[in-house]
């Protein structure tokens, strides 16, 4: 495990750690598990559909944030960025992290598009798995946009010392 935790940068400790991840688990599993069948029967195509289509646009955020990362890429700050640990490599894991996350939400969603008319445990199982996911993935979302947030600052200032220069 150390392994692993260390070729994603640290990342898989603060993934198991993270107090949100072990919150939208706990509310999606109580949702789930506690909500009226008739009311969870009738809403499963709706909820569905609205978390396809919102993981599918954050998908494209994600997606977008990378190019926008890579685009902006140079030799000086590539070395800028090896410098600081973990290295580049770790700094492409939320990226990774929360694009798996989407794709997670989509299917799950189209699970409960498609289900039909389950038994109740069925039902039960997808729509929690779906709600944590969608509900994880917003959070993930979040901090994404903190470490983007952050290398958007570095390359500012990388840019003001080379101008000050």
């Amino acid at each position: 495990m150390k392994n692993i935790d260390k070729s994603m940068g640290g990342w898989l400790r603060k993934t198991i750690l993270d107090p949100a991840l072990w919150a939208t688990l706990v509310i999606a599993a109580l949702i789930a598990s506690l909500g009226n069948e008739h009311v969870l029967q009738s809403e499963t195509v709706a909820v569905g559909t609205a978390e396809v289509a919102m993981a599918g646009a954050l998908l494209g955020i994600v997606l977008a944030g990378l190019a926008i990362l890579v685009v902006f890429l140079d030799e000086k700050y590539i070395a800028l960025l090896q410098q600081v640990p973990p290295g580049f490599d770790a700094d492409l894991w939320p990226f990774k992290f929360t694009a798996l996350l989407s794709i997670i939400c989509i299917a799950f969603g189209m699970g409960l598009i498609l289900i039909g008319n389950p038994t109740s445990l069925v039902l039960r199982i997808v729509l929690g798995f779906s709600l944590w996911s969608f509900s994880y993935l917003l959070w993930t979302m979040y901090d994404l946009v903190k470490f983007i947030a952050g290398h958007a600052k570095a390359r500012v200032t990388q840019i003001q010392k080379k101008n000050d220069s």
